[in-house]
């Protein structure tokens, strides 16, 4: 089977409709998942879908939650694959695994907040979108198991 290839360059504002009508409304925190897992797939040098794995810190309560959806279409790892799992937490972050290579992504405190206390709306999506990656998330590299 040949897999699709994600360019982890790709403007996210190209994936944000299809990730609106998989997800059904425009928040802030499936745009943060899109950006979190382009910059997964960089850090990685993966081409996403196949060859990598995510495990979200989100739990499965919105607004929180709202980022794993905007993961699947950022870095290609989909619950039906078998390659992201979700695990409590309530934490906008994840980690991402792809061969040897290993790395965690977090949202930034500050911009949780700001996003939580602002009502998690619509308003708050292009602020995400133009924020440079180092003030919307943190990132650690870590060893594989």
């Amino acid at each position: 089977m040949e897999w699709l290839k994600i360019d982890p360059n790709v403007d996210p504002r190209e994936l944000w409709e299809l990730g609106v009508r998989l997800h059904g409304h425009r928040g802030p925190f499936l745009a943060c998942g899109i950006r979190m897992g382009l910059l997964a797939l960089r850090l990685l040098g993966s081409s996403g879908y196949s060859g990598i794995e995510a495990v979200a810190e989100t739990g499965s309560t919105p607004p929180v939650s709202c980022l794993v959806d905007g993961l699947q279409l950022g870095c290609g790892c989909t619950t039906g694959k078998g390659n992201l799992k979700v695990v409590e937490g309530g934490r906008a972050a994840a980690t991402f695994s792809a061969g040897e290579r290993k790395v965690r992504i977090a949202l930034r405190q500050e911009v949780a907040r700001r996003i939580l206390n602002g009502g998690a709306g619509e308003d708050q999506v292009d602020w995400v979108f133009s924020l440079p990656e180092e003030e919307l998330f943190s990132w650690e590299q870590m060893q594989s198991s």
